[in-house]
């Protein structure tokens, strides 16, 4: 069972593998003690420069970790060769000579220092070790590693003079820590990243009481020429400094940042949601990619950047080939994916962009086309767009516009009466106004002039029909009157209806009793004096 929770919740769309090789060199100052020398004159103590070079390598050992999880860290198992360095420790060494009792003998006779020109005593140094530690990777291109390690330091030490050469090793077991804080600088190749950092390393240790020379042994019946270094033990191979700091270059395999790992999962859900509204089957081949990513320049260049296609392809067309590519296809790595997912975000915001315009453009055609079925496919064409009030306004104009042009070809006062009655507000308003008028004026009726200046109190003629008032047939019956008796008394005002209070519902205002009775006062009045028309004819 835990091993099924463990394979769900693994990561094997990129197993996490991951190496690191890496070379380090760290100035140091290395110190040398030894105790009383079997010939020298004087003991060796000694400071010497050197610059320690290690080299390593690294390995993750988990290899699918949790599905999505934020994992800063990467554990290292591995090996590495440190404190690599050699150097000349003493030269031409004065030393005495040796009596027949093999011991040492201070006198001017046993000065053996001319005898000692030319010979040199120098070290060669390295220290395999097995390392283990872990990297964080503190932002970006920056990451940090701590390593521990345990292994044993070899010291050679040589004697050499002129063709003879005699040396002799020590080993001494050795332990430390480092840490080095890496910046990835580029990448070489696909997951292989060049990094340059700083590190830092302490030995714990302490290396005594190390033998560099073998003692010299007089054989009486075999005398053997004695050397200035023989005889030598350092009590004490110590640094100056408790640390040491240096650089480092490396190569790192397989690294993934923390922004990289969320950005991978992050473009992995947008490519299922690509796959879920897609109107393209899931039918792409290998071949079919390849041959997109060919056509379509679905690669960087060598600025890091996609190849402008806008010349060969619409921005609708190449969207929809992108979004596909994206959906069913895998691009080259992870660089090239973001690219692409701007290059769609970026591609779709200058289509909306585009559309708008588009939409702009149309609108002002509609508009000025004045044509109902135009702004009708506009409305379908463009159900949510922002103009749509307009649009609404300029078709019910229209479709009034049309009304009142068949209200102009009656040209009767009941025609545009009832226009106004219908109407009250209505775009053909003063038109209106303008039609009953002049037919007022054209009939030159007192009673005509009267209603209009009834009906129309604050109308565009009232100064005109007041002056014609004078010069009006008196005795002719109304035009008006004859033909639309309903409409010679103005609409009566409704009541104010106050705001209902909330949760209540509006009621319904009925016309007042008042307004019932003056119509039908007006209209016997009217029926009356159409009537007595009739008997004067």
């Amino acid at each position: 069972m835990l091993l099924t929770v463990a394979v769900y919740a693994a990561d094997f769309e990129r197993s996490n593998w991951r190496a690191q090789m890496y070379l380090q060199a760290e100035p140091a100052f290395i110190h040398f003690e030894s105790e009383e020398p079997q010939l020298l004159k004087e003991s060796i103590d000694k400071e010497l420069l050197t610059i320690p070079v290690s080299v390593g390598f690294l390995f993750n050992p988990f290899f699918t970790p949790l599905f999505k999880a934020d994992i800063p860290f990467t554990f290292w198992l591995g090996a590495e060769v440190n404190s690599i360095q050699f150097r000349e420790i003493a030269s031409d060494p004065a030393y005495w000579g040796v009596g027949d009792d093999g011991k040492r003998v201070e006198d001017e006779k046993h000065d053996l220092s001319e005898a000692g020109e030319g010979r040199t005593l120098s070290f060669r140094a390295y220290a395999p070790s097995v390392v283990g530690g872990f990297s964080f990777n503190l932002g970006g291109d920056f990451d940090l590693r701590v390593l521990g390690g345990y292994g044993f330091h070899f010291f050679t030490f040589v004697d050499n003079y002129s063709t003879s050469t005699k040396d002799h090793t020590e080993m001494v077991p050795t332990a430390f820590v480092s840490g080095a804080l890496e910046y990835r600088i580029t990448e070489i190749f696909q997951d292989v990243d060049m990094k340059i950092g700083i590190n830092v390393r302490r030995e714990f240790l302490p290396y005594e009481d190390m033998m560099a020379t073998y003692p010299y042994k007089y054989d009486k019946e075999n005398p053997t020429p004695s050397s200035g270094f023989s005889g030598i033990t350092f009590s004490k191979v110590s640094y100056k400094w408790p640390v040491r700091v240096g650089l480092e270059l490396s190569f790192d395999f397989g690294r993934e940042s923390r922004r990289d790992r969320r950005m991978r999962f992050t473009l992995r859900d947008r490519d299922q949601v690509l796959r879920d509204n897609s109107e393209v089957k899931d039918t792409l081949s290998d071949w079919d990619c390849m041959a997109i990513e060919r056509d379509y320049r679905f690669f960087l260049d060598e600025n890091g950047e996609l190849p402008d296609m806008s010349d060969a392809y619409t921005k609708t067309q190449f969207s929809d080939v992108l979004e596909s590519f994206l959906a069913f296809c895998h691009p080259a790595d992870l660089a090239t994916k973001e690219k692409l997912y701007a290059s769609l975000d970026s591609g779709k915001v200058e289509l909306k962009e585009y559309q708008v315009r588009q939409e702009d453009s149309r609108f002002d055609q509609v508009m000025a086309s004045n044509d109902p079925e135009m702004l009708e496919m506009f409305l379908q064409y463009y159900p949510d767009s922002p103009r749509r009030g307009e649009v609404e306004a300029k078709i019910r104009t229209l479709s009034e516009y049309h009304k009142f042009r068949e209200i102009q070809a009656q040209n009767t006062f009941k025609a545009y009466l009832s226009y106004l009655n219908d109407n009250p507000n209505g775009a053909f308003r003063d038109e209106a106004e303008a039609g009953i008028f002049e037919l007022v004026r054209n009939s030159n009726r007192m009673k005509d002039y009267e209603i209009y200046l009834k009906r129309f109190p604050n109308g565009k003629y009232v100064e005109e029909a007041k002056a014609a008032l004078k010069g009006a047939n008196n005795s002719a019956p109304s035009q008006i009157e004859y033909q639309a008796p309903e409409y010679v008394e103005p609409p009566a005002e409704e009541p104010a209806v106050e705001e209902p209070e909330e949760e209540e519902e509006e009621e319904e205002v009925k016309p007042t009793p008042k307004s019932k009775k003056a119509k039908a006062k007006a209209k016997r009045a009217a029926s009356k004096k159409k009537a007595k028309s009739k008997k004067r004819r």
